[in-house]
């Protein structure tokens, strides 16, 4: 899991007029560096924490017996599908275990069934919550009863992928991590939701299993500072995903004020470590699907943070968090696209529940997103139940800055920048453009690459995520076309691909900005391990007037003859209408591309999948070895 503690770096946001000569951020930024280590807590930090929380523990939402709060959500007749899946499976066996799906990630390198059946079997929990919870019939109950010993009597909570020499699975040792917090906070609110309809026999073995496989082992590195439960120290995801999870389930299920003040002493300190894992500005090196994922569940360990002190301990106080809320807003192309950079999926969308929450503790601006409404949603147990109980989420007396990010977007140390036309504009393209370094949580070795939007389609760019297996977190990882630089939009020089490593990373030399035309011009020459290179700058210009278009140009200068290649990168429908010029074609949508240079050049296409949704990569290569030269290419909607 070495690659998940990578880095990255800085976010400005810059409307119109006319920005010239900024001083370029090229330092990298250390992100995988926890800045708190672990040691024993303080305790009497502990006990002023304490004398902080309520007598009794609880959870998110409503229990069942709120009836008012319960029959509005079942009139909404949004919980039908639930109602019915849940009665239909009350016919059927619970999931079984398999050992040979859990162990598939050592037999065939892929943990996807062993996944699948974890969550499959969460699933039936959840369901049989959410179900009793609207009816209030006892129709459920013992389902959720049994469902609740199943879950606490199977050999491993946690992902096959984490499960390091199958201790979990062998019951040697209990590692915390993102499945086994994900069931350790699922089982803890469905104790507090079902509350008294759960027999007390039920309740003592499932607070003993959270004890012995999330309660103990946290408790245990933090006293003897054994590595076990890496997420404490780590930088990304992980850490807030885990804190949330595990002090989630502990203040709703332990009834010892003190036992319960540890785990909220533990989040107060090593939260620090995830939002170090952001850069100064708030960007997200991660990417968008795992940003959702990640602060999404900081969001969580807030609330639970915060409802349970009683505002007197607030993890949103440190004002990096407010520019890590601000990421979304400024990181949209056009038209609620967002760029795939890292391990994303293309088009994944932003957290609704981030959205509402943070406009409504920080005063985020989140008037150019679509409204959402939260009931009906039951995929989880504590996100889904808070988000439709908001009288129960805090919130706060802020002024809400409509400051616009409608030009541009310009993340300044991480060399990205999002530019779009603008309303006054009848130009419908928008481009995100990324420098960053090659040592990034979840990196892709993607410096100098871009990504196209015209209307709502991608029409070229970077392509995403493509499915885990059991070589992408290890030494193998480059070997997918994907991740490494051959699947993205830049440059193959002298035949090699970029390096990974924070030695590889994009020097911006100059950016100019204006109400008609931005420029960002980067060096990314230590990209490429090849000794006879001498500059690789590559410009971007984006021109947002009456005809407007986006130029990328490559200026390389080699102290002998070398090949050279750029590349694009598509899902979309792709034809040479002439020797210079590519047409794109998406489902409503055309991009036309034209090739210049003083080189004669040749087109290759090539189709790449790697398990995930296909892709085609279009090779511009020179046809001869060359010392120096350049290429521009000239991307232009088609009307």
């Amino acid at each position: 899991m070495k690659l998940f503690k990578k880095a990255t770096l800085f976010l400005l946001l810059i409307g119109g007029g006319m920005v010239k000569g900024q001083a370029p951020k090229n330092d990298v930024y250390d992100n995988s560096k926890p800045v708190v280590l672990l040691q024993p807590l303080d305790m009497q930090r502990v006990k002023q924490i304490a004398a902080m929380l309520p007598e009794k523990p609880s959870g998110f939402g409503e229990t069942y017996k709120n009836r008012k709060e319960w029959d509005r959500l079942f009139k909404t007749g949004k919980y039908a599908k639930l109602l019915k899946t849940a009665d239909s499976s009350l016919k059927e066996p619970f999931p079984a275990w398999s050992d040979s799906d859990y162990l598939a990630y050592w037999t065939k390198g892929t943990s996807v069934p062993g996944k699948n059946m974890l969550q499959k079997r969460l699933l039936w929990l959840t369901q049989y919550v959410f179900a009793e919870c609207l009816t209030d019939q006892g129709k459920y109950t013992k389902a959720a009863e049994n469902a609740i010993l199943e879950l606490c009597r199977q050999k491993s909570w946690v992902n096959p992928t984490h499960d390091y020499d199958k201790v979990n699975f062998e019951g040697k040792k209990y590692l915390v991590e993102l499945s086994a917090v994900s069931y350790a906070h699922h089982i803890a609110q469905a104790l507090y939701l079902l509350d008294d309809k759960i027999d007390p026999k039920v309740k003592a073995e499932a607070i003993k299993a959270l004890q012995l496989r999330v309660f103990d082992p946290v408790l245990n590195s933090v006293a003897t500072g054994n590595k076990d439960n890496f997420f404490l120290t780590n930088t990304n995801n992980f850490n807030a995903v885990c804190l949330s999870g595990t002090v989630g389930a502990a203040e709703t299920v332990i009834d010892d004020k003190t036992e319960r003040a540890k785990f909220i002493a533990i989040a107060e300190r090593y939260h620090k470590n995830g939002i170090h894992g952001f850069l100064p500005d708030g960007y997200c090196t991660e990417g968008l699907g795992y940003y959702n994922y990640g602060f999404g569940h900081f969001v969580l360990l807030r609330e639970t943070v915060y409802k349970s002190t009683n505002g007197q301990i607030d993890l949103f106080a440190d004002p990096k968090v407010k520019l890590i809320a601000e990421f979304l807003p400024k990181t949209v192309i056009i038209h609620d696209v967002f760029p795939s950079i890292g391990d994303c999926r293309p088009y994944t969308q932003p957290s609704a529940f981030i959205l509402y929450y943070v406009n409504r503790n920080l005063g985020i601006d989140i008037s150019s997103f679509k409204k959402s409404t939260f009931e009906g949603r039951t995929t989880d147990l504590a996100e889904s139940i808070l988000a439709v109980f908001p009288e129960t989420i805090s919130s706060a007396e802020v002024t809400v800055n409509t400051k616009g990010t409608e030009l541009r977007s310009y993340f300044d140390q991480a060399g990205v920048l999002t530019v779009r036309p603008g309303k006054n504009s009848d130009l419908d393209m928008g481009v995100a453009i990324k420098g960053g370094n090659n040592n990034e949580h979840h990196n892709h070795n993607d410096i100098g690459s871009f990504s196209i939007v015209i209307g709502d389609e991608v029409l070229m760019g970077d392509p995403g995520i493509i499915p885990y297996t059991s070589k992408t977190f290890g030494p193998e990882r480059y070997t997918y076309k994907t991740i490494a630089s051959y699947g993205h939009p830049v440059p193959l020089v002298a035949g090699k691909e970029q390096i990974p490593g924070a030695m590889a990373k994009a020097n911006v030399i100059s950016t100019s900005f204006s109400d008609d035309q931005d420029k960002l011009v980067m060096d990314i020459a230590s990209a490429y391990q090849v000794k006879e290179l001498k500059k690789l700058v590559r410009e971007f210009t984006y021109n947002r007037k009456p005809g407007g278009f986006l130029t990328v140009k490559d200026n390389f200068i080699f102290d002998s003859n070398q090949t050279y290649e750029t590349a694009l990168i598509t899902r979309g429908n792709w034809k040479q209408i002439n020797p210079r010029q590519i047409e794109i074609t998406g489902k409503k949508d055309k991009l036309l591309v034209t090739i210049e240079s003083k080189n004669d050049f040749e087109i290759k296409s090539e189709e790449l999948s790697e398990g995930g949704k296909p892709y085609t990569r279009l090779a511009i290569r020179l046809i001869n070895s060359v010392k120096a030269g350049t290429i521009s290419m000239i991307f232009k909607p088609v009307r």
